[in-house]
Order: structure tokens, then sequence, then C-alpha cells
């Protein structure tokens, strides 16, 4: 490293040893015998102007005075510049001798240009104030050699970094900072600590932040924090209430492929029976296939609280946990189902505590055991397994293995609408939207009314560049969850039509060139939007 660190200006002023070199120049003009500082300052600044190619401090270190100096209390050093050492502290985060490169990826509104680690700082004309050398009031020098050896053991190996925390550690001493042989360097015995012994350290001296830090990310980690409420919100004034078959005809309506009635119908039984277990899972199976996964969820859960043995219940949980990208209760609920299943509950370790695993360990815990139960009947398909391993693979973005698994799930159950649906969302996820489309339509053959199904069927005619067969599955989807209004006049007063679904078809209006229509879209007008597309 060349010399001219020392000797040049960072920010267009001096350095400490150019200030030093005024300081004996100024006080040059009143006679006195010449100290050892100054004599090895004068030897210094007499020297030739050919600048060494290293940066020697163990030199540095031999030419420190021995003698003593007292200083005043009572005048500051001034500096109407900046301090150098704040743009340096940036710039060896990245390690010397390399350019600062972002691993994350652009995102909208957010940039980080490469940085090289050093910076050229232009000139200035700021004028420095010093006062005198016997004002100082520093440290005998005895200490002062003795911190620079600290310094000088702690970086001889780097440079950069040496020079970097030299020339920190000589503004602390003119400041007047460093006034003990005691002051402890708190980077120096950081060098000397091992990574876990610092860390320990650390968790002590800070346990109180670390606490307030982890309560905020275990926040955005919860239910609540991601829309899923643990009450369940009826729809107001369902006149489903007064009939007391309700859960009956309920089932009927799904059967015809009216979701949005047999929501209605699954609503009233829950609250004729809120301890009905079948009556919380139809609705929440019912509001996962009406584009609705956090109302699903919490009638789910409900549920399964009611009858943990419900195992069908805990694999459309994790389905409707995936949609919603919560892959940690996804993860849990899939092993649920396993403690849960008499016939693999054995698999599960009962000394496992779920809640200390982080996401990437309940996946691999997961996929473990669930393959371990595909092996213990190889020669026999259960559905149930490879359905849940097709969640857990779609979870990991392994599109292919989550493909093979549905597919082998749907040749014992090829009457699932669901499996034929999850199998259609892994093909398009895997750019395969034309087998998707195949998929889909296996699905809503079996359940016409399987409103995710043809929303499903809509997103995928957007990937194919087909805008207007994708608004018309998003318009027909949106009239079957109107449907329920029609049949029962006076059940709700509000809209309970899917957001997502709106939201997507203005876009494709947009992607269309009807802004005209995209309006009628924000207006919600279902009436005239079928006018347009001519949807009877």
């Amino acid at each position: 490293m060349s010399l001219n660190k020392l000797i040049g200006g960072d920010c267009g002023g001096n350095n400490s040893l150019v200030q030093l070199s005024n300081i004996v120049r100024r006080d040059a003009v009143v006679p006195q015998p010449l100290s050892d500082s100054d004599r090895f300052v004068q030897e210094f600044i007499g020297q030739n102007s050919q600048i060494p190619q290293t940066f020697n401090m163990n030199a540095l270190l031999n030419n420190l005075p021995t003698s003593s100096a007292q200083k005043s209390t009572t005048t500051p050093i001034r500096s109407q510049m900046s301090d150098p050492s704040v743009h340096m502290n940036r710039q060896w985060a990245a390690g010397p001798s390399t350019s600062f490169i972002p691993h994350q990826p652009m995102m909208a509104g957010y940039f980080r240009p490469q940085q090289p680690i050093l910076h050229s700082y232009p000139k200035s004309n700021v004028q420095i104030e010093y006062v005198n050398e016997a004002d100082l009031n520093v440290t005998t020098n005895a200490d002062v050699k003795a911190k620079a050896e600290e310094y000088v053991n702690s970086f001889k190996d780097d440079d950069d970094l040496a020079y970097n925390q030299f020339m920190s550690f000589m503004k602390k001493i003119s400041a007047g900072e460093l006034t003990h042989l005691d002051d402890a360097n708190e980077n120096t015995i950081h060098k000397n600590m091992s990574r876990e012994e610092i860390l320990d350290e650390m968790a002590v001296k800070y346990k109180e932040e670390w606490d307030k830090l982890s309560n905020v990310t275990d926040y955005w980690d919860t239910e609540a924090a991601n829309g899923i409420s643990n009450d369940y919100t009826f729809t107001e004034g369902n006149v489903m209430l007064e009939n007391r078959s309700a859960l009956e005809l309920g089932k009927e309506r799904l059967k015809m492929g009216d979701v949005p009635g047999a929501v209605l119908c699954f609503e009233a039984a829950a609250q004729q029976h809120p301890d009905s277990a079948e009556a919380w899972f139809l609705l929440g199976s019912t509001q996962a296939e009406n584009e609705q996964d956090p109302l699903a969820i919490t009638a789910l859960k409900k549920s399964l609280a009611i009858d943990p043995t419900q195992l069908e219940g805990y694999i459309t949980l994790a389905a409707a946990y995936t949609n919603e990208n919560m892959s940690k209760y996804a993860y849990i609920s899939l092993l649920d189902w396993l403690r849960a299943s008499p016939k693999y509950n054995d698999l599960f370790p009962q000394d496992v505590d779920l809640k200390n695993l982080d996401v990437k360990e309940l996946e691999i815990h997961v996929k473990t055991l669930y393959l371990r139960a595909v092996h213990l009947n190889p020669n026999q398909i259960d559905p149930d397994v490879q359905n849940a391993l097709g969640v857990v693979f779609n979870i990991s973005q392994e599109y292919d293995k989550a493909v093979d698994c549905f597919k082998t799930a749907l040749m014992v159950a090829d009457n699932n609408a669901k499996l034929w649906n999850r199998l259609g969302a892994t093909l398009a996820n895997s750019d395969k939207s034309e087998q998707a489309v195949e998929a889909y339509h296996q699905a809503l053959n079996l359940e016409p009314g399987f409103i995710r199904a043809r929303y499903n069927v809509g997103i995928t005619c957007m990937n194919l560049g087909a805008h207007r067969q994708a608004a018309e599955h998003f318009l027909v989807a949106l009239n079957q969850q109107h449907k329920a209004k029609d049949i029962f006049p006076d059940s709700s007063t509000s809209d309970t039509s899917s957001s997502t679904i709106w939201t997507t078809f203005r876009m494709v209006c947009s992607f269309m060139g009807e802004h005209d229509v995209a309006k009628l879209v924000d207006d919600r007008n279902l009436a005239e939007l079928n006018k347009f597309f001519e949807i009877e």
C-alpha cells in the first residue's frame, strides 16, 4: 500500500501526521530544546519525496516517542470537515480488496449498486483549526505505544484494515478519548474470541433488544398477520338459518355445482350446530373451492379442534395454507395428519418439538416421514399419502415430483376433482399450460361449480396470451359466486365475491385494451360485463 494515505488528505483536509507536522512547524518559532518527539517528526519531514511502496506499520510503530506530555482539558480539537471514517466503515463491510455486490435481486424501488471498497474523495477547501501541542492532554507515550502495538498485532496480516484501524486509533488519541492503559479495545478483544463466544456475549449484552426483535419476527409469522382470524365471519342476513335441514340442503347444492349456495347452507349449519365437526369441515372445504382460503382455514381448524381424527381436513388445510404462502403451517398440518392416522402414526417420532424447527427443517422432516409411509406398502398406492407429498413438493417448487405424486394418486382416485385441480396448478407452475388446461377441464367435468378450477383456467389462458378467454372464465366464476343472491335474494346485503378474481379480471381487461370495460370491473357491474362478453 502506498504511503500516500498517510500524507495525503482523505476528504480534502490533512490527516493526523500532516497535522502533527504543522504543529511542529508553528511551534518552531519559539527556541526550545528538541524533544525526542520533535526530532523524530523533523527527521520524517526531512525525508525525500520518494514514497515507499508498502505500508509498514511496525516501522511506524518504532518511531513513536517515549517522552510524556500534558494536555489541557478546556480546548477540544475543532474540525469543520466530515469524518472520513464514516465512509470507510461502510466500505469495510464487504471485506478488504473486494467490491460490495448485493446478493438480493433488484426489486421495485430498491437498488444497491456495486461500490468499490476504497473511494477517492474530491479535494476540498475546508480549513481546519488546531490547538497547541502543549495543550493536548494525552496519556503517557508508553501507553500510546502499547495500544498502537495492540492494533498492529491485531491486523498485521491485513494492510488496508490496519491502516483504517490505526488512523481511527490516532484520531481517538488526538481527541483525548484514550487516556488510560487499561481501556480495552473491543475490536482486539473480539479478534481473539471465537464466533460462538462473540454471539454468546452479544446475546447476554443485548438480550432485551433480541427479545423485542424476536417478538416482531414472530408476529409476522403468525396467522393473524396473514389475515387468518380465529373467529369465522358469517354472512349477514342468511335466511338459511331458519332451515333446520341446512346441512343436507348444502350437500345437495354442492352436488349440483352451486358452491356459493352450499356455502350459505353450511354457514347456517355451523351456526345451528357449532359443535358439529362435519358442518365446519364441509364449510371449510367448500370455501376453499370458492377461492376463499382465509375463511376455509378458520373453518377447517374449528372442525379439527372438535374431531382431530378427520384426516381429510388436515390435507385440505395444508393446501389452503400453501395457497396463502404459509409454508410452516402447511408442514405442521401434514405432520398432524400422520400423527392422527392409525395407519402411519407409528412413523411420527414422539420426541420432536415442532415449534423449535424452522421451515427448512420442517420440510426435510415431512418429506422423510411421508417417503417412509410410501415405502411401508410399495405395492399399494395410498392416494392420501401421494396427495400430501404432492403438496410438499409444490411448496419446495419441485414441480416435476409433485406432478408424479398427483398422477399416481389419480390412478386410484380419478373421480377426485380436487386432485385434478392440484395437478393442473402444478403443471401450470412448471410451464406446461396446455396440459394444465386439460387437468382443469377434468376437474370442471366432475364439479362444474368448482370456482377455484375455473379461476385457474383463466390464469392459464392469460399465460397463453388468450386474454378474452381468460376474461370469460373469470366472469363465469364471478357469476357463480353471485348466484347465491339470486337463489336467496334476502340472504345477504354484502358482496361476498372474491376480490382476487375481480383484481385479475381487471388486469386482463387492461391487457385487452378495453379500458371502458375495466371501469365496469371497478364498479363490479356484472350485468353490463355479461352483455359485453355475451355471457348468458
